[in-house]
Protein backbone atom coordinates (compact mmCIF):
# COMPACT_ATOMS: atom_id res chain seq x y z
CA UNK A 1 0.00 0.00 0.00
CA UNK A 2 2.71 2.28 0.19
CA UNK A 3 3.79 2.54 -3.07
CA UNK A 4 0.65 3.57 -4.15
CA UNK A 5 0.32 6.27 -1.33
CA UNK A 6 3.56 7.65 -2.58
CA UNK A 7 2.74 7.54 -6.36
CA UNK A 8 -0.98 9.42 -5.32
CA UNK A 9 1.03 12.24 -3.40
CA UNK A 10 2.97 12.95 -5.99
CA UNK A 11 0.66 13.06 -8.87
CA UNK A 12 -2.68 14.32 -7.66
CA UNK A 13 -2.76 17.73 -7.06
CA UNK A 14 -3.46 18.57 -3.03
CA UNK A 15 -5.90 20.55 -1.18
CA UNK A 16 -4.90 20.49 2.01
CA UNK A 17 -2.76 23.85 3.26
CA UNK A 18 -0.13 21.69 5.31
CA UNK A 19 -0.10 19.52 2.44
CA UNK A 20 1.08 22.91 0.29
CA UNK A 21 5.11 22.62 0.63
CA UNK A 22 5.21 18.67 -0.31
CA UNK A 23 2.88 18.89 -2.60
CA UNK A 24 5.01 21.78 -4.34
CA UNK A 25 8.94 19.82 -3.81
CA UNK A 26 6.22 17.07 -5.11
CA UNK A 27 6.01 18.98 -8.70
CA UNK A 28 9.87 20.18 -8.37
CA UNK A 29 11.23 16.46 -7.95
CA UNK A 30 9.26 15.60 -10.58
CA UNK A 31 10.31 18.41 -13.21
CA UNK A 32 13.94 18.00 -12.04
CA UNK A 33 16.84 17.06 -13.65
CA UNK A 34 17.19 13.93 -11.08
CA UNK A 35 14.27 12.52 -12.06
CA UNK A 36 14.25 13.36 -15.58
CA UNK A 37 17.37 11.06 -15.55
CA UNK A 38 16.33 8.41 -13.70
CA UNK A 39 13.11 8.30 -15.62
CA UNK A 40 14.99 7.82 -18.83
CA UNK A 41 17.97 5.51 -17.81
CA UNK A 42 14.80 3.13 -16.21
CA UNK A 43 13.45 3.32 -19.77
CA UNK A 44 16.73 2.23 -21.16
CA UNK A 45 16.95 -0.58 -19.05
CA UNK A 46 13.77 -1.77 -19.51
CA UNK A 47 13.50 -1.52 -22.65
CA UNK A 48 17.18 -3.02 -23.36
CA UNK A 49 16.22 -6.16 -20.67
CA UNK A 50 12.92 -6.90 -22.71
CA UNK A 51 15.18 -6.79 -26.05
CA UNK A 52 17.71 -9.56 -24.94
CA UNK A 53 15.64 -11.74 -23.20
CA UNK A 54 14.69 -13.76 -25.48
CA UNK A 55 17.58 -13.63 -27.50
CA UNK A 56 19.21 -16.78 -25.95
CA UNK A 57 15.81 -18.67 -26.39
CA UNK A 58 14.71 -17.97 -29.79
CA UNK A 59 15.90 -21.01 -31.46
CA UNK A 60 13.97 -22.75 -28.68
CA UNK A 61 10.50 -20.32 -29.29
CA UNK A 62 11.03 -21.70 -33.16
CA UNK A 63 11.04 -25.11 -32.11
CA UNK A 64 8.67 -25.48 -29.07
CA UNK A 65 6.12 -23.11 -29.89
CA UNK A 66 6.43 -22.24 -33.79
CA UNK A 67 6.89 -26.44 -34.17
CA UNK A 68 10.39 -25.60 -37.17
CA UNK A 69 12.56 -28.87 -37.08
CA UNK A 70 14.57 -28.21 -39.19
CA UNK A 71 18.04 -26.62 -37.92
CA UNK A 72 18.55 -24.37 -41.18
CA UNK A 73 14.98 -23.25 -40.97
CA UNK A 74 15.64 -22.39 -37.04
CA UNK A 75 18.96 -20.49 -37.99
CA UNK A 76 17.19 -18.76 -41.08
CA UNK A 77 14.47 -17.02 -39.20
CA UNK A 78 16.64 -16.55 -36.30
CA UNK A 79 18.47 -14.08 -38.47
CA UNK A 80 15.42 -12.72 -39.56
CA UNK A 81 13.22 -11.79 -36.25
CA UNK A 82 16.90 -10.14 -35.43
CA UNK A 83 17.48 -8.40 -38.92
CA UNK A 84 13.77 -7.55 -38.17
CA UNK A 85 14.49 -5.24 -35.36
CA UNK A 86 17.67 -3.81 -36.67
CA UNK A 87 15.63 -2.85 -39.85
CA UNK A 88 12.95 -0.75 -37.91
CA UNK A 89 15.49 0.61 -35.75
CA UNK A 90 16.89 2.15 -37.99
CA UNK A 91 13.58 3.75 -39.96
CA UNK A 92 11.91 4.41 -36.63
CA UNK A 93 14.77 6.72 -35.08
CA UNK A 94 13.81 9.62 -38.20
CA UNK A 95 9.89 9.65 -37.56
CA UNK A 96 9.58 10.56 -34.08
CA UNK A 97 8.87 13.98 -32.23
CA UNK A 98 10.35 14.46 -28.95
CA UNK A 99 8.12 15.15 -26.35
CA UNK A 100 6.46 13.33 -23.70
CA UNK A 101 3.29 11.15 -25.85
CA UNK A 102 5.22 9.78 -28.21
CA UNK A 103 7.45 8.27 -24.99
CA UNK A 104 4.34 6.62 -23.39
CA UNK A 105 3.47 5.45 -26.94
CA UNK A 106 6.76 3.72 -27.04
CA UNK A 107 5.77 1.99 -23.82
CA UNK A 108 2.67 0.92 -25.10
CA UNK A 109 4.41 -0.58 -28.03
CA UNK A 110 7.11 -2.14 -25.45
CA UNK A 111 3.78 -3.82 -23.85
CA UNK A 112 2.39 -5.19 -27.21
CA UNK A 113 5.73 -6.26 -28.00
CA UNK A 114 5.79 -8.22 -25.02
CA UNK A 115 2.35 -9.33 -25.19
CA UNK A 116 2.85 -11.15 -28.22
CA UNK A 117 6.17 -12.52 -27.50
CA UNK A 118 4.26 -14.16 -24.40
CA UNK A 119 1.32 -15.06 -26.61
CA UNK A 120 3.28 -16.29 -30.15
CA UNK A 121 2.91 -19.74 -32.47
CA UNK A 122 3.32 -18.31 -35.12
CA UNK A 123 7.18 -16.88 -36.91
CA UNK A 124 4.61 -14.12 -38.25
CA UNK A 125 3.28 -13.64 -34.52
CA UNK A 126 7.31 -13.38 -33.33
CA UNK A 127 7.61 -10.94 -36.41
CA UNK A 128 5.56 -8.48 -35.35
CA UNK A 129 6.61 -8.60 -31.58
CA UNK A 130 10.00 -8.14 -33.29
CA UNK A 131 8.90 -4.60 -35.23
CA UNK A 132 7.10 -3.39 -32.40
CA UNK A 133 9.94 -3.79 -30.21
CA UNK A 134 12.26 -1.84 -32.95
CA UNK A 135 9.66 0.92 -32.68
CA UNK A 136 9.44 1.45 -28.97
CA UNK A 137 13.60 1.01 -28.76
CA UNK A 138 13.83 4.14 -31.44
CA UNK A 139 11.54 6.15 -29.51
CA UNK A 140 13.24 5.21 -26.20
CA UNK A 141 16.49 6.39 -27.52
CA UNK A 142 15.47 8.94 -29.89
CA UNK A 143 13.09 11.00 -27.72
CA UNK A 144 14.44 9.92 -24.22
CA UNK A 145 17.88 10.99 -25.10
CA UNK A 146 16.57 14.16 -26.81
CA UNK A 147 14.53 14.96 -23.58
CA UNK A 148 17.70 14.30 -21.19
CA UNK A 149 19.43 16.88 -23.25
CA UNK A 150 16.53 19.15 -22.64
CA UNK A 151 15.89 18.93 -19.36
CA UNK A 152 19.54 17.82 -18.08
CA UNK A 153 21.87 21.14 -19.91
CA UNK A 154 24.93 20.64 -21.48
CA UNK A 155 26.80 21.33 -18.16
CA UNK A 156 25.30 18.26 -16.66
CA UNK A 157 25.13 15.95 -19.89
CA UNK A 158 28.67 14.00 -19.62
CA UNK A 159 27.03 12.58 -16.15
CA UNK A 160 23.26 11.83 -17.33
CA UNK A 161 24.73 10.02 -20.16
CA UNK A 162 26.97 7.97 -18.07
CA UNK A 163 24.08 6.74 -16.27
CA UNK A 164 22.40 5.71 -19.15
CA UNK A 165 25.05 3.84 -20.18
CA UNK A 166 25.64 1.90 -17.11
CA UNK A 167 21.52 1.28 -17.59
CA UNK A 168 22.14 -0.15 -20.66
CA UNK A 169 25.49 -2.29 -20.13
CA UNK A 170 23.12 -3.18 -17.07
CA UNK A 171 20.20 -4.44 -19.12
CA UNK A 172 22.49 -6.04 -21.92
CA UNK A 173 23.95 -8.32 -18.90
CA UNK A 174 20.89 -9.11 -16.95
CA UNK A 175 18.35 -9.88 -19.88
CA UNK A 176 19.81 -12.93 -21.62
CA UNK A 177 21.20 -14.41 -18.58
CA UNK A 178 17.25 -13.84 -16.77
CA UNK A 179 15.78 -15.18 -19.77
CA UNK A 180 17.72 -18.54 -20.32
CA UNK A 181 17.29 -19.28 -16.56
CA UNK A 182 13.42 -18.21 -16.21
CA UNK A 183 12.90 -20.42 -19.66
CA UNK A 184 15.01 -23.64 -18.18
CA UNK A 185 13.22 -23.83 -14.66
CA UNK A 186 10.16 -21.98 -14.90
CA UNK A 187 8.80 -22.10 -18.79
CA UNK A 188 7.79 -20.37 -21.32
CA UNK A 189 5.28 -17.92 -20.24
CA UNK A 190 6.95 -17.28 -16.90
CA UNK A 191 10.02 -15.67 -19.27
CA UNK A 192 7.67 -12.06 -19.59
CA UNK A 193 6.42 -11.60 -15.83
CA UNK A 194 9.45 -9.39 -14.95
CA UNK A 195 9.23 -7.57 -18.47
CA UNK A 196 5.61 -6.82 -17.44
CA UNK A 197 6.36 -5.93 -14.22
CA UNK A 198 9.11 -3.27 -15.45
CA UNK A 199 6.86 -1.75 -17.49
CA UNK A 200 4.74 -0.96 -15.05
CA UNK A 201 6.75 0.54 -12.95
CA UNK A 202 8.04 2.53 -16.20
CA UNK A 203 4.62 3.48 -16.49
CA UNK A 204 3.95 5.18 -13.26
CA UNK A 205 7.64 6.86 -13.64
CA UNK A 206 6.96 8.19 -17.10
CA UNK A 207 2.98 9.89 -15.47
CA UNK A 208 5.22 11.18 -13.04
CA UNK A 209 7.08 12.91 -14.82
CA UNK A 210 6.57 16.59 -15.74
CA UNK A 211 8.22 18.22 -18.62
CA UNK A 212 9.59 21.64 -19.05
CA UNK A 213 9.69 24.41 -21.02
CA UNK A 214 11.46 23.06 -24.30
CA UNK A 215 14.74 23.96 -24.97
CA UNK A 216 17.25 23.61 -27.90
CA UNK A 217 19.48 20.61 -27.36
CA UNK A 218 22.61 20.19 -28.61
CA UNK A 219 23.74 17.49 -30.43
CA UNK A 220 24.10 13.96 -28.69
CA UNK A 221 25.30 10.46 -29.57
CA UNK A 222 23.05 7.89 -27.49
CA UNK A 223 24.76 4.73 -26.46
CA UNK A 224 23.99 2.23 -29.08
CA UNK A 225 20.93 0.06 -28.10
CA UNK A 226 22.39 -3.20 -29.59
CA UNK A 227 25.57 -3.13 -28.38
CA UNK A 228 27.32 -2.21 -24.76
CA UNK A 229 30.75 -1.21 -26.34
CA UNK A 230 29.23 1.64 -27.38
CA UNK A 231 28.10 2.79 -23.92
CA UNK A 232 29.59 5.72 -22.85
CA UNK A 233 32.00 5.71 -25.72
CA UNK A 234 34.02 9.01 -25.60
CA UNK A 235 32.65 10.20 -29.19
CA UNK A 236 29.85 11.96 -27.26
CA UNK A 237 29.68 15.30 -27.70
CA UNK A 238 30.52 16.27 -23.66
CA UNK A 239 30.56 19.63 -22.10
CA UNK A 240 34.24 21.00 -22.65
CA UNK A 241 34.57 19.52 -25.99
CA UNK A 242 35.94 22.31 -28.51
CA UNK A 243 32.86 21.95 -30.49
CA UNK A 244 30.33 21.98 -28.18
CA UNK A 245 29.82 25.44 -27.21
CA UNK A 246 30.25 28.78 -29.04
CA UNK A 247 34.06 30.42 -29.27
CA UNK A 248 34.81 34.16 -29.79
CA UNK A 249 35.24 33.51 -33.08
CA UNK A 250 31.87 32.43 -33.80
CA UNK A 251 29.24 34.90 -35.58
CA UNK A 252 27.38 36.78 -34.07
CA UNK A 253 24.03 35.90 -35.95
CA UNK A 254 23.12 32.20 -36.54
CA UNK A 255 24.48 30.70 -39.97
CA UNK A 256 22.06 29.94 -43.01
CA UNK A 257 20.62 27.19 -43.07
CA UNK A 258 22.50 24.33 -45.19
CA UNK A 259 20.87 23.60 -48.81
CA UNK A 260 20.79 20.51 -50.13
CA UNK A 261 23.42 20.85 -52.19
CA UNK A 262 25.74 22.17 -49.16
CA UNK A 263 24.89 19.24 -47.21
CA UNK A 264 25.59 16.49 -49.98
CA UNK A 265 29.14 18.83 -50.17
CA UNK A 266 29.79 17.86 -46.59
CA UNK A 267 29.30 14.17 -47.25
CA UNK A 268 31.56 14.42 -50.44
CA UNK A 269 34.02 16.23 -48.28
CA UNK A 270 33.64 13.46 -45.30
CA UNK A 271 33.43 10.73 -47.35
CA UNK A 272 36.68 11.09 -49.64
CA UNK A 273 38.47 11.52 -45.87
CA UNK A 274 40.28 8.05 -45.48
CA UNK A 275 40.50 8.47 -41.69
CA UNK A 276 36.86 9.46 -41.62
CA UNK A 277 36.45 6.62 -43.70
CA UNK A 278 38.32 3.96 -42.51
CA UNK A 279 37.28 4.41 -38.55
CA UNK A 280 33.38 4.21 -39.71
CA UNK A 281 33.76 1.11 -41.55
CA UNK A 282 35.86 -0.71 -39.41
CA UNK A 283 33.39 0.62 -36.80
CA UNK A 284 30.29 -1.30 -39.30
CA UNK A 285 32.18 -4.45 -39.66
CA UNK A 286 33.04 -4.80 -36.14
CA UNK A 287 29.06 -3.93 -35.10
CA UNK A 288 27.95 -6.68 -38.41
CA UNK A 289 30.09 -9.59 -36.41
CA UNK A 290 29.27 -8.27 -33.18
CA UNK A 291 25.68 -8.37 -33.58
CA UNK A 292 25.91 -11.76 -35.99
CA UNK A 293 26.62 -13.78 -32.40
CA UNK A 294 23.19 -12.58 -31.66
CA UNK A 295 21.74 -14.77 -34.39
CA UNK A 296 24.30 -17.75 -34.47
CA UNK A 297 25.38 -18.18 -31.07
CA UNK A 298 22.58 -19.70 -29.27
CA UNK A 299 21.44 -21.98 -32.91
CA UNK A 300 25.26 -23.19 -32.76
CA UNK A 301 25.36 -23.92 -29.12
CA UNK A 302 22.04 -26.38 -29.61
CA UNK A 303 22.91 -28.08 -32.55
CA UNK A 304 26.30 -28.94 -31.96
CA UNK A 305 26.17 -29.74 -28.16
CA UNK A 306 22.26 -29.26 -27.32
CA UNK A 307 23.06 -26.73 -25.06
CA UNK A 308 20.25 -25.80 -22.20
CA UNK A 309 18.86 -22.45 -22.63
CA UNK A 310 20.87 -21.26 -19.12
CA UNK A 311 24.24 -22.41 -20.81
CA UNK A 312 23.55 -20.69 -23.44
CA UNK A 313 22.77 -17.53 -21.69
CA UNK A 314 26.19 -17.99 -20.04
CA UNK A 315 27.94 -17.64 -23.17
CA UNK A 316 26.24 -14.33 -24.09
CA UNK A 317 26.98 -12.90 -20.34
CA UNK A 318 31.16 -14.63 -21.35
CA UNK A 319 30.75 -11.96 -24.48
CA UNK A 320 28.87 -9.05 -22.59
CA UNK A 321 30.84 -8.91 -19.22
CA UNK A 322 34.26 -7.59 -20.98
CA UNK A 323 32.28 -4.74 -22.64
CA UNK A 324 31.73 -2.82 -18.96
CA UNK A 325 35.64 -1.98 -19.97
CA UNK A 326 34.53 -0.20 -22.77
CA UNK A 327 34.80 3.29 -20.71
CA UNK A 328 39.20 2.50 -19.64
CA UNK A 329 39.34 2.00 -23.49
CA UNK A 330 37.55 5.32 -23.77
CA UNK A 331 40.31 6.78 -21.53
CA UNK A 332 43.24 5.22 -22.94
CA UNK A 333 41.79 7.34 -26.37
CA UNK A 334 41.63 10.05 -24.59
CA UNK A 335 45.42 9.77 -23.20
CA UNK A 336 47.37 8.19 -25.86
CA UNK A 337 44.83 8.84 -29.06
CA UNK A 338 42.63 5.63 -30.56
CA UNK A 339 45.32 3.88 -32.46
CA UNK A 340 46.54 1.69 -29.33
CA UNK A 341 43.32 0.63 -28.15
CA UNK A 342 41.68 -0.06 -31.60
CA UNK A 343 45.22 -1.88 -32.73
CA UNK A 344 44.94 -3.99 -29.40
CA UNK A 345 41.32 -4.84 -29.91
CA UNK A 346 42.05 -6.20 -32.95
CA UNK A 347 45.21 -7.57 -32.09
CA UNK A 348 42.59 -9.59 -30.19
CA UNK A 349 40.15 -10.46 -32.35
CA UNK A 350 41.71 -12.29 -34.98
CA UNK A 351 43.46 -15.07 -32.70
CA UNK A 352 40.36 -15.53 -30.65
CA UNK A 353 37.76 -15.88 -33.55
CA UNK A 354 39.80 -17.91 -35.22
CA UNK A 355 40.66 -20.50 -32.43
CA UNK A 356 36.34 -20.01 -31.95
CA UNK A 357 36.11 -21.18 -35.29
CA UNK A 358 37.25 -24.65 -34.23
CA UNK A 359 35.03 -25.62 -31.56
CA UNK A 360 33.20 -28.15 -32.72
CA UNK A 361 30.77 -31.58 -32.17
CA UNK A 362 33.88 -33.41 -30.90
CA UNK A 363 35.50 -30.28 -28.77
CA UNK A 364 35.75 -31.27 -25.24
CA UNK A 365 34.17 -28.99 -22.41
CA UNK A 366 32.97 -26.44 -25.18
CA UNK A 367 30.99 -24.54 -22.81
CA UNK A 368 34.08 -23.60 -20.94
CA UNK A 369 36.14 -23.27 -23.99
CA UNK A 370 33.62 -21.02 -25.38
CA UNK A 371 33.04 -18.69 -21.81
CA UNK A 372 36.87 -18.22 -22.34
CA UNK A 373 37.35 -17.66 -25.70
CA UNK A 374 33.96 -15.42 -26.18
CA UNK A 375 35.96 -13.23 -22.98
CA UNK A 376 38.44 -12.29 -25.11
CA UNK A 377 35.64 -11.94 -28.12
CA UNK A 378 34.33 -9.36 -25.89
CA UNK A 379 37.36 -7.77 -24.48
CA UNK A 380 38.40 -6.86 -28.44
CA UNK A 381 34.92 -5.25 -29.16
CA UNK A 382 35.26 -3.14 -26.06
CA UNK A 383 39.00 -2.20 -26.62
CA UNK A 384 38.47 -0.87 -30.64
CA UNK A 385 34.96 -0.01 -30.87
CA UNK A 386 34.25 3.08 -28.60
CA UNK A 387 38.29 4.74 -29.74
CA UNK A 388 36.90 3.94 -33.17
CA UNK A 389 33.92 6.55 -32.26
CA UNK A 390 36.37 9.13 -31.27
CA UNK A 391 38.97 8.94 -34.18
CA UNK A 392 36.27 9.49 -36.60
CA UNK A 393 35.38 12.55 -34.47
CA UNK A 394 39.20 13.25 -34.43
CA UNK A 395 39.23 13.00 -38.48
CA UNK A 396 36.22 15.48 -38.54
CA UNK A 397 38.70 17.68 -36.64
CA UNK A 398 41.29 17.26 -38.35
CA UNK A 399 38.97 18.59 -41.90
CA UNK A 400 37.60 21.32 -39.97
CA UNK A 401 41.44 22.61 -38.89
CA UNK A 402 42.41 22.64 -42.59
CA UNK A 403 39.08 24.73 -43.66
CA UNK A 404 37.72 28.59 -43.09
CA UNK A 405 36.11 28.81 -39.75
CA UNK A 406 32.47 29.26 -41.85
CA UNK A 407 32.90 26.70 -44.13
CA UNK A 408 30.47 24.78 -42.58
CA UNK A 409 28.83 26.46 -39.72
CA UNK A 410 28.34 26.45 -36.23
CA UNK A 411 28.81 22.30 -35.60
CA UNK A 412 28.06 21.45 -39.53
CA UNK A 413 30.62 19.05 -40.46
CA UNK A 414 30.30 17.42 -36.84
CA UNK A 415 26.27 16.74 -37.17
CA UNK A 416 26.75 15.22 -40.64
CA UNK A 417 29.30 13.25 -39.11
CA UNK A 418 27.46 12.26 -35.87
CA UNK A 419 24.87 11.24 -38.33
CA UNK A 420 27.00 9.07 -40.33
CA UNK A 421 28.15 6.96 -37.26
CA UNK A 422 24.95 6.23 -35.88
CA UNK A 423 23.66 5.44 -39.33
CA UNK A 424 26.72 2.68 -39.32
CA UNK A 425 26.05 1.72 -35.90
CA UNK A 426 22.44 0.92 -36.97
CA UNK A 427 23.18 -0.89 -40.09
CA UNK A 428 25.05 -3.19 -38.12
CA UNK A 429 22.33 -4.30 -36.50
CA UNK A 430 20.43 -4.78 -39.28
CA UNK A 431 23.15 -6.88 -41.77
CA UNK A 432 24.85 -8.12 -38.46
CA UNK A 433 22.28 -11.27 -37.66
CA UNK A 434 21.55 -11.53 -41.86
CA UNK A 435 24.89 -11.81 -42.65
CA UNK A 436 26.14 -14.29 -39.78
CA UNK A 437 23.19 -16.83 -40.16
CA UNK A 438 23.36 -16.85 -43.96
CA UNK A 439 26.75 -17.33 -43.97
CA UNK A 440 26.43 -20.18 -41.16
CA UNK A 441 23.95 -22.40 -43.40
CA UNK A 442 26.07 -21.80 -46.30
CA UNK A 443 30.23 -22.38 -44.89
CA UNK A 444 29.15 -23.48 -41.10
CA UNK A 445 30.51 -22.10 -38.18
CA UNK A 446 34.28 -23.04 -38.58
CA UNK A 447 33.72 -20.92 -42.14
CA UNK A 448 31.94 -17.80 -40.50
CA UNK A 449 34.30 -17.64 -37.56
CA UNK A 450 37.37 -17.70 -40.12
CA UNK A 451 35.35 -14.98 -42.23
CA UNK A 452 35.29 -12.87 -38.92
CA UNK A 453 38.76 -13.03 -38.87
CA UNK A 454 39.95 -12.11 -42.41
CA UNK A 455 37.51 -9.05 -41.74
CA UNK A 456 39.34 -8.32 -38.40
CA UNK A 457 42.96 -8.67 -40.18
CA UNK A 458 41.56 -6.54 -42.76
CA UNK A 459 40.74 -3.79 -40.69
CA UNK A 460 43.70 -4.19 -38.76
CA UNK A 461 45.76 -3.37 -41.75
CA UNK A 462 43.58 -0.31 -43.19
CA UNK A 463 44.21 0.96 -39.07
CA UNK A 464 47.85 0.92 -39.40
CA UNK A 465 47.55 2.98 -42.27
CA UNK A 466 45.27 5.82 -40.96
CA UNK A 467 44.66 5.32 -37.14
CA UNK A 468 46.43 7.91 -35.35
CA UNK A 469 47.99 8.44 -32.14
CA UNK A 470 48.82 10.91 -29.80
CA UNK A 471 51.43 11.65 -27.07
CA UNK A 472 49.96 13.18 -23.46
CA UNK A 473 51.79 16.06 -24.02
CA UNK A 474 50.38 16.78 -27.30
CA UNK A 475 47.09 16.58 -25.71
CA UNK A 476 47.97 18.80 -22.77
CA UNK A 477 49.25 21.34 -25.32
CA UNK A 478 45.72 21.27 -26.90
CA UNK A 479 43.97 21.57 -23.48
CA UNK A 480 46.08 24.84 -22.95
CA UNK A 481 45.84 26.42 -26.36
CA UNK A 482 41.50 25.75 -25.69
Amino acid sequence: MAIPTVIAILLIPQKHPEWAVDSMFAHSFRASKTFTTLVVSFAVFTDILIQNLVVPILPYILRTRVGLNDENDIQRWTSILLAAFGAVLMIGCHLFPSRRHPFLLGLVLLFLSTLFFALATTVWALLAARILQGFSTAIVHTIGYTLLTEVVGKEHLGKAIGYTSMALSTGLLIGPVLGGLLYEYCGYFQVFLPAFGLITIELMLRCMMVEMEKKQPDPVVPPSPQLPATAGRPSQIRPGDKHSSTTDSDPLLPHPPKSKARQASTYKILLTSPRFVVAITSLFVLNVIANGFDSTLAPFAQDAFDMRPSRVATLFLALAIPMLLAPLSGWLADRYGPRFPVMAGLAVAVPALVVLSSVSKTTTAPLIKMIMILAFVGLAFALAMGPLGVEAILAVHEIEERSSPDEFGTKGLLAQAIGLQNTVIAGGGLLGPLYAGFVRLAVGWEGLEMLNAGLCIAIFALGLLTVKGRRVDERQSEETVV
